[in-house]
């Protein structure tokens, strides 16, 4: 279980705070949570925070009872903006990774290596944007972890590709997994969440299960619409402005 307890980090932008304001909940083993919000939110300063990334001003994020620092072998963090060595081939990026990790498999990266069609003897740093990130993602699942979060990780990556890996995770995850997903494609992964919960300046805005929305016959995009104040229909009132 992860246990978020009034977790914080903000900084000073003139008079006002950005960033995560005091935040708390919990997360039961296995399930599938969507940290969603609008840009600057506090998405991605969570997620760090949680993974000890961040040093937090105050609160902790706890899994199983203990902090990430204490928990790094059941833990994988995996981000759009990459964490490889960009001078390793993309093989040799997967042979440092069992070297450092007991619980990567070699087998599943170049598994996931041969789906995403990426050559092992091309240095990283040699690859396309969305080839980088697919190869966070292969590095990132072939560590058999317990709790995996996801800042934004299909950052790079076109529809297809988008569709493709989450049918792709959803045949190689056992189902006792808990994952935290960042994402603004939330088309893609509205029918892969069992949860959202949305940030709005730096606060939990709401906390929902899909099910529940689904029931309401919304969207995620109409919740979140609401959640977060988007009017549609705002762009209406540029001319009017402008005169």
């Amino acid at each position: 279980m992860i246990d978020v307890k009034n977790l914080e980090k903000t900084w000073r932008r003139g008079r006002t705070r950005v960033g995560l304001l005091p935040t708390s909940f919990t997360v039961p083993d296995g399930q599938v949570v969507g940290i969603l919000g609008d840009n600057g939110a506090g998405k991605t300063t969570l997620l760090r925070a949680m993974a000890g990334l961040l040093p937090p001003k105050s609160g902790i994020a706890l899994f199983d009872g203990k902090p990430a620092a204490k928990q790094y072998e059941r833990i994988s963090y995996i981000t759009g903006e990459g964490s490889y060595y960009p001078n390793l081939t993309v093989g040799e990026y997967g042979a440092f990774l069992e070297d450092l990790h007991s619980a990567f498999d070699p087998k599943r990266y170049r598994d996931f290596l041969e789906f995403f069609r990426l050559p092992a003897d091309v240095r990283i740093a040699r690859l396309s944007t969305g080839q980088k990130a697919r190869v966070e993602l292969a590095a990132g699942f072939a560590k058999r972890a317990d709790y995996y979060l996801m800042d934004e990780p299909f950052l790079g990556k076109d529809v297809f590709t988008r569709k493709d890996f989450i049918k792709l995770m959803s045949a190689v995850l056992h189902g006792e997994e808990t994952i935290l997903i960042t994402t603004h494609y939330l088309d893609d992964v509205e029918h892969f969440l069992d949860r959202a919960i949305v940030l709005h300046q730096g606060r939990i805005a709401d906390d929902f299960l899909m099910e529940e929305l689904q029931a309401s016959g919304r969207t995620l995009v109409e919740r979140m619409a609401e959640t977060c104040g988007w009017d549609p229909q705002r762009y209406l009132q540029f001319g009017e402005e402008e005169g």
